[in-house]
């Protein structure tokens, strides 16, 4: 490990210029400005002692939200825990962001070092962190959620190389499996797209293997591991997503404004296009630029030609030239027009709205391939020099759009006011609220009491928390009363003690007080998928920590 403490040093320096703006005064606005409130929402859970979060309580319009749920959590976790320790919404989330940006280099250089060694893993390092791409995905659309899974890919196959190595491959299983339940759980979309990339890797290598009748049983065995580890410590995330999504409007994200035919790149795009801070469009001529960079490019073509003439030498030069070389051009060729068909053939691509999305892998590749340049160079001061004229030329050349448009200061509080989280902040995202529940149209229509304001009633509450409700409520009549609280599945109601089932209005729950004094409880409860994806997760937890425990101690 102090061998590598030079270089990680290094790229944190380097990194200023990628992060400055997370370490000044102010925020910024973004495309997706529900970050400040995602993070409040998910800090007051954790406070209340909600794990794993699902449901919370200001977003949805004040009726509750199960946002988290089905929308990776991961990266709020993180801003939310930091939340809920006592720094503001502001302070928690430009930390989310700062975590997240600076992980992407460090993962990249671990998977290069571990591969091709420590100067080859800095330049790729600091490769990945300035990809202009990275920029758009942090200052321009706040995708928190994309630029943690690009932060977490180069574990996945970091893992595959040591797992290569008998002596390593334990901790290879480790390493992708942490990464894959990284990726999954920190962007539902781009999840869900590595998932089935890396179990199509795994299994066309493994029938390639079979066919030339070079079978590796226990290697094999390692490989389904890691996707057992991985898929076993997400499971309470992704097993109750998939199940419960028919409970949400989400399919109403698929419409006119996000049309993937709308949104595909134009070839000359990928080499320049005018930095911006708008959205896309139809087109070659987008509000944000979808470049990959000159240098990354001019990079990666040197390092390309690094890898090819080193093929014959060692088995890892093709495993890094097919990883790099199928990066790029599968990515790629899912961002232009010509692969429509593709788009129109596999439906579920609908989903993923955007088919620059798919830039992360390109830009993936294009850092691994980078790294090649070095390969080659024998003599050590030329080795250093040019990988310090690479490093540079990329921090010059990119530097500059690592800031957002503009900064502005406003106090905490007003990010973390009611009706900030209740209309606004719920307004720019509540495809998960039931498709029935009519939205409000203007703050003044947004839901404050869970229980209304009832006639010749008198409404107390007890106790209130994201999971947990109870209210007195005394009434001169028998009242039937349709509560200010999105229904979704593991909502329980009592009535004096005794479980009733309420009547679901557009999406809201209804029941009826009887005359008299009356004590309403709400229970947000697991239903039975959630019990037994809660139950795998932490069976795999428990093993892993026993398995690897072990061999700690020892």
């Amino acid at each position: 490990m102090k061998r590598h403490l030079i270089p990680i040093v290094l790229y944190l320096l380097l990194s200023y210029w990628a992060v400055r703006p997370l370490l000044s005064a102010g925020y910024f606005p973004m495309h997706d400005d529900t970050q400040v409130g995602r993070v409040v929402a998910m800090g007051k859970a954790l406070r209340n002692g909600q794990f794993p979060v699902r449901w919370v309580d200001d977003l949805g319009y004040g009726y509750g939200y199960p946002i988290f749920n089905f929308y990776g959590p991961l990266p709020y976790y993180v801003g939310g825990a930091i939340y809920a320790l006592g720094a503001t919404g502001v302070t928690a989330a430009k930390a989310m962001f700062l975590v997240g940006m600076l992980v992407s280099g460090l993962t990249m250089y671990l998977f290069i070092s571990v591969a091709w060694g420590r100067l080859a893993g800095l330049v790729s390092a600091v490769l990945y962190l300035y990809a202009p791409y990275h920029a758009v995905q942090a200052y321009v659309r706040g995708a928190v959620g994309e630029f943690w899974v690009f932060a977490f890919l180069p574990l996945l196959p970091t893992g595959f190389v040591l797992m290569e190595r008998k002596r390593t491959r334990e901790t290879g299983v480790l390493v992708t499996g942490v990464g894959l339940t990284a990726t999954i759980l920190s962007h539902t979309l781009l999840g869900s797209i590595t998932t089935l990339l890396v179990l199509s890797v795994v299994f066309g290598y493994w029938l390639i293997r079979a066919i030339g009748r070079h079978t590796d049983f226990s290697l094999m065995r390692a490989h389904l591991l890691a996707l057992g580890v991985g898929f076993g410590l997400s499971a309470f995330f992704w097993l109750p997503a998939l199940s419960e999504m028919g409970f949400t409007n989400v399919n109403a994200q698929i419409g006119p404004t996000a049309d993937f035919r709308d949104h595909f790149v134009c070839p000359v795009q990928l080499w320049n296009s005018a930095w911006g801070f708008g959205g896309s469009a139809p087109g070659c001529i987008d509000g944000l630029s979808l470049k990959l960079g000159k240098v990354h490019i001019l990079a990666a073509f040197l390092g390309l030609l690094g890898f090819a003439r080193g093929l014959k030498k060692r088995r890892i030069h093709t495993f890094m030239t097919a990883l790099a070389i199928v990066s790029v051009a599968g990515s790629v060729f899912l961002l232009l027009p010509v692969s429509r068909f593709v788009w129109e053939r596999i439906p579920p691509l609908a989903y993923v709205q955007y088919p620059w999305r798919f830039l992360t892998f390109t830009l993936f590749g294009l850092s691994v391939a980078g790294s090649g340049i070095l390969l080659n160079i024998r003599k050590r001061p030329l080795r250093a020099f040019v990988a310090m004229c690479i490093i540079f030329g990329v921090i010059a050349a990119s530097a500059k759009l690592f800031q957002p448009q503009y900064t502005y200061l406003q106090a905490p509080r007003n990010f973390e006011d009611i009706r900030e989280l209740r209309f606004r902040v719920s307004k720019l995202s509540d495809e998960y609220l039931p498709k029935e529940l009519k939205r409000p149209r203007t703050a003044d229509e947004i839901a404050y009491d869970t229980v209304p304001a009832i006639p010749g009633s008198v409404v107390e509450s007890v106790e209130e928390k994201e999971t947990y409700r109870k209210y007195t409520v005394h009434t001169d009549t028998t009242r039937t009363v349709v509560l200010n609280s999105a229904y979704f599945p593991g909502w329980q109601y009592f009535i004096n003690g005794r479980n009733v089932r309420a009547l679901i209005v557009e999406g809201r729950p209804t029941v009826t007080f009887p005359a008299g004094g009356s004590t309403l409880e709400m229970r947000f409860t697991d239903t039975p998928i959630r019990t037994f994806a809660n139950i795998v997760a932490f069976v795999t937890l428990l093993t892993v920590l026993v398995a690897y425990g072990k061999k700690t101690v020892a």
